[in-house]
């Protein structure tokens, strides 16, 4: 599926589906929380702090956030994440990875890596290798610890980590009131820091240090429950559907 393909199902989305909620700073500001979430990694001791969370929405749904102006990217080799060479690795973990809308985690796992086919026949990653990682068991995320959806996992089991369906009530604590229905997914961007909590540029190439990224993908859809029961996640379906590998994708 082109990235022309994923554009024009992303404005048909916006005409098919009801408006999302607009988020405002005096409803809910999700820089501040972010922010207190890098406090407390950092008082643990790690030393990685997000940077960016990019949400796939629909209409007026929930913006983008970056904390940092400044760009980033992986690098190399780097031994802080264990990086396999110039390869950027990835996994799929399997433990949310059912939807309420009928999605098994094997469809889902299929469809995530349909998707990273895609990207790997790209011209902008001809010498980028996307290496798939098996599953090594336990937890492997970390930010869904901090609004009370997880434990402190492993962040360093793969570069991307997808991590499957979550419910509803933790997209209404990353995205604010009404995040629930209006965002499809999200993923985060954590990047490297140093001892005091800085951003770090080890090869001095004016980017930042990438560190991991983790995909979530919204469970209300589908639903019987809940109000987007007549958008349910399937695989290879037309729209008012979600496709899962589309989003994935994205």
């Amino acid at each position: 599926m082109r990235k022309s393909v994923l554009i024009l199902l992303f404005f048909a989305l916006a005409l098919v589906l009801p408006a999302a909620w607009t988020p405002t700073a005096a409803s809910f500001d999700l820089t501040a929380a972010i922010e207190a979430y890098n406090r407390d990694l950092q008082a643990q001791g790690y030393n990685v702090a997000v940077t960016a969370i990019d949400f796939f929405g629909f209409g007026e749904g929930r913006p983008s956030v970056r904390i940092h102006q400044q760009p980033f990217r992986w690098v190399a080799g780097d031994p802080r994440r264990v990086a396999d060479g110039n390869n950027l690795t990835y996994l799929v973990e399997p433990t949310f990875g059912n939807s309420r809308s009928g999605v098994t985690a094997a469809q889902y796992e299929a469809a995530i890596d349909a998707a990273f086919g895609t990207w790997s026949a790209e011209q902008c990653l001809r010498k980028v290798k996307l290496v798939k990682r098996a599953y090594p068991g336990g937890d492997v995320t970390i930010f869904d610890s901090f609004f009370g959806f997880g434990g402190f996992g492993n962040p360093f089991a793969a570069d991307i980590v997808n991590a499957g369906f979550y419910p509803r009530a933790y997209f209404e604590a990353v995205g604010g009131p009404g995040g629930g229905r209006g965002i499809l997914a999200f993923s985060v961007t954590f990047t490297f820091t140093d001892d005091n909590g800085a951003p770090t540029d080890i090869n001095n190439d004016q980017y930042l240090d990438t560190a991991l990224n983790e995909v979530y993908f919204n469970d209300t859809f589908g639903d019987p429950a809940n109000d987007r029961v007549n958008n349910p996640w399937r695989i290879n379906a037309p729209l008012p559907a979600i496709d899962v590998q589309t989003v994935g994708l994205h």
